[in-house]
This record gives structure tokens, C-alpha cells and sequence, in this order.
């Protein structure tokens, strides 16, 4: 009767808002350079993790959630560039990036990079 009078007033409380993505993201240590649009000014840092709608920047120095950035994560398979939104920041490790602009053609080599990180992280049987 407990659990069942704790589930009721669980439905009743206000909804709380969580940290979650639409989008799933896959673990991917790349190089990347984040310019700030109004200014300029350049960070240059690395990617924890990449999705279709944003990525992860490890960053010391990471930009105020809502800068407005230009994007371009560099590897051996190609450079990805978009415009985004810093989307959240924590101070000491750095800041989630949102994707706001992403051409065509740089969202099908993004789809390609994805592609072969879960092929890579599949087990093998």
C-alpha cells in the first residue's frame, strides 16, 4: 500500500526537467577548433563524443552556454564544419555543442564518421 501511495504522489509532483538528447552520441576523440562568431576569438580543444545533433568539446576555457560558434572537428577521414550553440557548460571540463547549421554535404560525412564508430564498437561474435 506504501509503494502503491508513493507511485500516486510521484504522478502528481510537476515534471522535472532532465538532461537528455534526441539524439544518441558515440564516443570520438577528435580535434577541433570552436570560433566564437561575434568576436572571433578561437579555442582550439578536442571532442569527447559526436552525435547527428551535437557534440561534446573537452575544453578548460569552454565558451557561456548560448555563444553562437563556427564548428570544425578535423580527423584523417575529413574535416566537419557547421555553425552551433553552446548548449550547456561546465566550467572545468567543457561544453556541449548543438549543430544549428550543417550543410548537406557535411551532415552526410557526419552520418558517414557515425556510421563507422558503431560499426567499430559493435562486438564481435
Amino acid at each position: 500500500m506504501t509503494s502503491k501511495m508513493t507511485l500516486e504522489n510521484q504522478w502528481k509532483q510537476p515534471l522535472q526537467r532532465t538532461k537528455q538528447r534526441s539524439v544518441r552520441r558515440c564516443p570520438l576523440v577528435a580535434s577541433v577548433e570552436v570560433t566564437e562568431l561575434q568576436s572571433g576569438t578561437l579555442l582550439s580543444a578536442r571532442t569527447s563524443e559526436l552525435g547527428l545533433g551535437g557534440c561534446y568539446v573537452d575544453a578548460l576555457n569552454p565558451f557561456p552556454q548560448g555563444t553562437l560558434v563556427h564548428l570544425r572537428i578535423i580527423r584523417d577521414q575529413g574535416v566537419f564544419e557547421t555553425n552551433a550553440k553552446v548548449a550547456y557548460c561546465d566550467l572545468k571540463f567543457g561544453m556541449g555543442i548543438a549543430f544549428i547549421e550543417t550543410t548537406f554535404e557535411q551532415r552526410s560525412l557526419l552520418q558517414e564518421w557515425l556510421a563507422e564508430i558503431v560499426i567499430q564498437l559493435r562486438p564481435v561474435s
